[in-house]
């Protein structure tokens, strides 16, 4: 299984949170069923379980993100769990705690009774539980993954793995780049672009090979490579410029812009999404980026 993207992501909380929003309002709290006398849909409910999972689905995610950067299951799996567990399970219930009786009151009018609240609690606890196990499996499968493909696309020229620093630097012609188990030196032109997903920044070789870096996010990754050599497309792709295979106009004045390689080996490429914002900056970049 290859990283989820962004789009991905979406695309599962919009399937995932009105079914459960569904189930939980007819069997946890209405308890009343198409067919059965005074039935009428819970729309009260329905619409207090939708704010509260995507409420406690975003917390949880940056709980995840945030303990990801500091607290690898590489380095500690045992501990990260605990605090997987601990602090995911707090978070969600005080957001629980302040989300759903205001749900609540602004649905249907009236502050929820203890019952109800009871109910919320067992419904909170279990979506905790399901939401750390998810993302803590989905971090397991990403890092087989990376593994996976790194030895499939392993070359004799390996680079020389340093001591371990936190900033990356670069020269004319060689880049050092922070990853997990030391610093990763190799040309420029060895480099793609850098993926943004699920709280991880892979770096993508040009043969295919995916890096797990020691990077959560972009911004912090930005800060230590030269923006002669690299450049932002959008919140998940910073490319080079001999990664760039075509370029081509988009509706609203954005561009599409076809990476090489694909993150996924059986596509013939990567389309990028580039903002209008962004289009006009992007042309300059390519027009005045060297060639390595």
């Amino acid at each position: 299984m290859s990283p989820l993207s962004h789009r991905q992501h979406i695309f599962l909380r919009l399937i995932v949170v009105p079914i459960a929003a569904l189930l939980a309002a007819h069997i946890v709290f209405r308890q009343v069923f198409p067919g059965q006398a005074g039935y009428y849909f819970p729309w009260a409910y329905f619409l207090t379980v939708a704010t509260v999972m995507l409420s406690c689905w975003e917390v949880n995610l940056f709980i995840f993100r945030w303990l990801d950067g500091r607290l690898p299951f590489s380095q500690q799996p045992v501990r990260r769990l605990l605090a997987q567990i601990l602090m995911g399970g707090c978070a969600t219930l005080l957001t629980f705690s302040v989300v759903f009786p205001l749900s609540q009151w602004a649905y249907s009018g009236q502050w929820p009774p203890t019952t109800t609240v009871v109910k919320g609690i067992a419904v909170c606890v279990t979506l905790a539980s399901l939401l750390n196990g998810a993302y803590s499996g989905l971090y397991l499968i990403q890092a087989f993954y990376t593994e996976r493909q790194k030895r499939e696309h392993e070359v004799l020229s390996t680079p020389v793995i340093l001591p371990s620093t936190e900033r990356a630097t670069s020269t004319a012609s060689l880049i050092s780049i922070s990853v997990l188990n030391g610093q990763l030196r190799l040309p420029i032109d060895q480099v793609a672009y850098f993926y943004s997903t699920g709280g991880l920044v892979l770096l993508v070789k040009s043969d295919g090979q995916q890096i797990t870096t020691r990077f959560s996010s972009l911004p912090s990754l930005l800060d230590t490579i030269d923006n002669q050599y690299f450049f932002q497309l959008s919140r998940q792709f910073v490319v080079s410029a001999g990664a760039v295979r075509a370029v081509q106009d988009d509706v609203n004045r954005k561009l599409i812009v076809t990476l090489v390689p694909a993150l996924h080996k059986q596509d013939a490429g990567q389309d990028v999404i580039v903002s209008r914002y962004r289009s006009l900056e992007l042309k300059k970049w390519l027009q005045a980026a060297p060639v390595n």
